[in-house]
């Protein structure tokens, strides 16, 4: 079961470079509003020595709903720095303690602990 988190962004076409320091500033995500917690992966292209060949994401949790679609609405689609910046919401699962009705006891745990709406839940045969 997968759920549309509507405070998560994904996004994709970030520099190679980037942190999630400098994802999480003002002069890119953190002008949307309170960011809770920001992860950027790093792609390699096909040559790793060569900054134009790879690219960065990032899932970027936000406090309120309301501040991930308004990252969404302003990024999705954005030219940076000569890439093309795509931006929607992420998709999460629900903690396997959520699941069972204990208590998850790990702080850095990134699944839901709380049932997302009906109409965001969905199966993997259903993507």
């Amino acid at each position: 079961l997968r759920v549309i988190q509507r405070n998560l962004v994904y996004v994709i076409g970030l520099g190679p470079g980037i942190t999630a320091g400098e994802a999480a500033s003002p002069p890119y995500f953190g002008q949307y509003g309170r960011i809770a917690k920001i992860v950027v992966n790093h792609h390699h292209g096909v040559n790793a020595d060569d900054p134009r060949h790879g690219s960065a994401s990032a899932y970027v949790t936000f406090a309120h709903k309301e501040d991930a679609w308004s990252a969404i609405k302003a990024v999705d689609g954005f030219w940076l720095e000569g890439r093309h910046v795509r931006a929607s919401f992420g998709t999460t699962k629900y903690c396997n303690s959520f699941l069972r009705g204990l208590a998850c006891n790990n702080g850095d745990c990134l699944y839901l602990h709380e049932l997302g709406d009906e109409r965001d839940r969905f199966t993997k045969e259903e993507i």
